[in-house]
């Protein structure tokens, strides 16, 4: 099992630059045997992987073993891009983000996806949004005056393809006067609110890619996250 990769012209760890195990999800680890190159191709997996860890001077047992990167690099304003197929399975929740290197927040969530926990989908159906017909959702967290806050988990129109069939190119401009996301080339979202582009400014950015469980139901199999490649271009 290796703890640092090498992939789309970067390094990476294969768990967060903290460690393998979040304290608030114990049910899953960063498993390094999770993480795979195929053809080029980065493959995260999540799977039954049993491991003891002590959290908080407990001794706990971690049954699901998921895959993460987290690239070495500090990376300023600029363009970052995946090109990825979404995992099949119930309960899963990849995603493609980037938080700080100095604290938490800011992090910036060029998407976040949350498959069904009775069916092994992201469809579904968001009354305030008429296109929102896949649970594949941006955010953004910031601090404001000491507090923590995000301006809300939201999905976006990006056609009809299906994205656990299809690869989908998921995208994010962060600038000093904007951040920009991009679903297959199309703008999705624009901020350019100046509280959050402030809360953002003079930071380094940590990218991850990682598939994940989103809790322990007891009810969970095998699942491949398929990243064809990472792109950044600075600004």
């Amino acid at each position: 099992m290796k703890e640092k990769i090498t992939w789309s012209g970067y390094d990476w760890l294969t768990q967060e630059r903290w460690g393998n195990i979040h304290p608030d999800k114990t049910y899953n680890w960063y498993d390094p045997s999770a993480v795979e190159i195929c053809n080029d191709d980065l493959i995260l997996k999540t799977h039954y992987n049993p491991k003891e860890f002590t959290v908080d001077d407990k001794k706990i047992t971690s049954n699901y073993g998921v895959g993460l990167i987290s690239n070495t690099t500090k990376f300023d304003y600029g363009y970052f891009e995946i090109e990825a197929k979404l995992p099949t399975g119930k309960n899963l929740w990849p995603a493609f983000w980037m938080w700080s290197f100095d604290s938490w927040p800011p992090e910036i969530d060029i998407f976040e996806a949350y498959s069904s926990i009775k069916k092994p989908s992201y469809f579904k159906i968001h009354l305030d949004s008429l296109f929102g017909f896949y649970n594949v959702q941006t955010n953004v967290h910031y601090k404001e005056k000491e507090k923590g806050k995000n301006i809300g988990g939201k999905t976006h129109w990006f056609g009809f393809k299906n994205p656990q069939k299809h690869f989908i190119k998921y995208g994010c401009l962060w600038e000093e006067n904007q951040i920009v996301f991009y679903y297959n080339g199309k703008k999705v979202k624009t901020i350019k609110s100046q509280n959050i582009l402030d809360a953002l400014k003079g930071t380094k950015m940590n990218v991850i890619i990682n598939n994940h469980i989103r809790e322990d139901i007891g009810d969970f199999g095998t699942s491949e996250f398929i990243v064809k490649s990472f792109k950044y271009l600075p600004s």
